[in-house]
């Protein structure tokens, strides 16, 4: 089954590598990691969802302590490391956040913010020192990312790591550090279109890169702070009303005085695998989930047989289409599609996230907004349409799906 946009019609198989995603740590399953299985995400560079359903990590935080979550880093507290990000559409950079959390991503403690030029296009590194009061143990590190250009989203990828030579003492571990800034997932904070955002409390550790930077707007305050400040200045960004685990406002404070770039990255302390060639950009908001040939991408084939993606081309329309553009297949013939349900009229149920099933590849529209997949046997996570797009049918291997206007795409199970 492929998803399709009039934005998107010049091809599907690029997309898949659209947005940006941390390979270093390697990530919860990502196919970057060695741990992940065959329970792997491909569709990884997928913002948040906007209601906040899946904060923290996607929802991904709960294999931490499991096999397939378990550390991926070894870092030592006062030790300098880095992250590397990369994609195809980074969406004008933006500001980035490195945080740990010692409680299974109830609460998270930045330790190093980065305004502006975050991430870069392609494959970028990002350097930052563990806090020297880091306690020792197991803890969950993120990578968070707000784009400048496009929809307005919160981008999240976790990894579980290992801290060592800390102080163990977790009472009163990395107190001077502010919590993680959390918005665009239903929370009442949003971040500004076209400006960098400017944390309101980025921490000590900070590397400013911006030429233009604008704070939050709307309700910023602290977690069970009630209706907080109307602008959004001088605080940070409370975590959803139904996150998937926990509460993750940061307090209020003034802006610190902001250092100056850091020096060029260094490379990985651990190379991650070879990153995905570069693809064309998508507007914001916009991600598919597509099967596609290792070698069309230059990324690990996945442990399924790789499918061909179709390439969609628009004709002139024909009577009866109010003069919208009409997408066709290009590729190998097959036979004629049957006309299918009318976009937005979803029937299908939800099913519960994990859950077995025996459709592989199965898509499952909910009420046209919402979708999960049948992935290696299980249920995906519920996430919801891009904006302006919905989906049609119930629990089967092709549906329809319009973007806008009703727009007809035929889809077949690989």
């Amino acid at each position: 089954m492929h998803f399709s946009s009039v934005a998107t019609c010049l091809g599907l198989a690029g997309l898949a590598q659209a947005h940006m995603e941390m390979i270093y740590p390697p990530p919860f399953k990502s196919k970057s990691n060695p741990n992940a299985g065959s329970d792997v995400d491909y569709s990884m560079t997928a913002p948040l969802d906007a209601s906040g359903a899946n904060f923290p990590c996607k929802g991904y935080h709960s294999l931490f302590g499991t096999k397939e979550g378990a550390s991926v880093a070894d870092w030592a507290a006062g030790g300098s490391y880095n992250m590397s990000i990369t994609g195809g559409a980074n969406h004008g950079g933006g500001s980035c956040q490195a945080s740990l959390s010692y409680d299974k991503g109830k609460s998270w403690k930045v330790i190093h913010s980065y305004i502006g030029n975050c991430p870069g296009a392609g494959t970028t590194t990002f350097d930052f020192k563990v806090p020297s009061d880091a306690p020792s143990g197991e803890a969950i590190f993120a990578w968070s990312w707000f784009n400048q250009i496009g929809n307005r989203e919160m981008y999240m990828n976790c990894a579980a790591v290992t801290i060592g030579g800390g102080s163990g003492k977790r009472a009163d571990a990395m107190s001077n550090r502010p919590e993680m800034f959390v918005a665009n997932v239903g929370n009442g904070c949003t971040t500004e279109e076209s400006s960098d955002l400017e944390f309101p409390d980025p921490g000590p550790d900070v590397t400013n890169d911006s030429q233009k930077t604008a704070g939050p707007k709307g309700t910023c305050g602290k977690a069970g702070s009630g209706s907080g400040s109307g602008s959004g200045d001088g605080n940070s960004g409370a975590a959803p009303s139904t996150p998937a685990n926990g509460n993750n406002g940061a307090a209020p404070s003034a802006v610190p005085t902001q250092t100056q770039p850091a020096a060029q990255p260094s490379s990985p302390a651990a190379q991650p695998s070879a990153p995905a060639a570069s693809a064309p950009s998508a507007p914001g908001g916009v991600f598919v989930t597509v099967s596609q040939p290792a070698e069309a991408t230059g990324a690990p084939a996945p442990s399924a047989p790789a499918a061909t993606s179709t390439l969609l081309t628009m004709t002139k329309p024909t009577a009866g289409t109010g003069g919208q553009p009409v997408p066709t297949s290009v590729g190998s013939p097959e036979p004629a599609p049957t006309t299918p349900t009318a976009p937005g009229s979803g029937s299908g149920s939800e099913e519960t996230a994990g859950a077995a099933c025996s459709d592989e590849g199965a898509w499952n529209c909910i009420g046209g907004t919402k979708y999960q997949r049948c992935a290696s046997g299980r249920w995906s996570v519920v996430q919801s349409m891009a904006a302006g797009t919905t989906c049609s049918g119930n629990k089967s291997s092709a549906m329809a799906f319009g973007f806008g206007r009703r727009l007809a795409i035929r889809g077949r199970k690989v």
